[in-house]
């Protein structure tokens, strides 16, 4: 399972590529209508979509230096994460496989949405200039810090296909 590292301005954080690759893919549905314009919103759309579809093992660059290149391009992006959030807040404790499977990526297993939510806090945080950690100090999410080691936070379940049946 590979990790990769999201960066803007110096800082950044480390996260397992099939989250950041949710994550980024969510990002590109909540994006709006400015991307099917010519412009840095659709070439951002196009390489985030590209880059998230399993391909990059380990090498997931989000490119934000290149593209959010002043305060109008990064309040765009940090409207799109808000919505995202929300959006993927809507299935509940889990976002489901079907979901995942529906937007590109291969999945057997309904997610956590604490996941998501972690990774939107650390990528909002980064774009806004709150994230202190760099390489070689963030953790690799999703995790949360326990007592002095970093520990996997809730796992993914099997997918729900259909509700359990009851004893007859």
């Amino acid at each position: 399972m590979g990790s990769s590292y999201t960066e803007f301005r110096g800082k950044g954080f480390w996260s397992r590529d099939h989250l950041l690759e949710a994550w980024l893919r969510t990002l590109t549905l909540q994006m709006g209508d400015d991307v099917y314009q010519p412009g840095w919103q659709h070439e951002l759309r196009d390489y985030w979509w590209s880059i998230s579809g399993g391909c990059f093992q380990g090498c997931i660059w989000a490119s934000l230096d290149d593209f959010l290149a002043d305060g109008d391009r990064v309040a765009f992006i940090l409207r799109a994460s808000e919505r995202s959030i929300e959006s993927l807040r809507a299935f509940g404790p889990y976002v489901p496989a079907a979901f995942l499977n529906a937007i590109g990526l291969s999945s057997g297993t309904d997610w956590p949405i604490q996941w998501f939510e972690r990774i939107a806090d650390h990528f909002n945080a980064l774009l806004r200039g709150e994230l202190s950690t760099d390489a070689s100090t963030g953790p690799v999410l999703p995790a949360t810090r326990k007592g002095q080691r970093w520990d996997e936070i809730e796992q993914p379940r099997q997918a729900q296909t259909a509700p359990p049946r009851s004893p007859e």
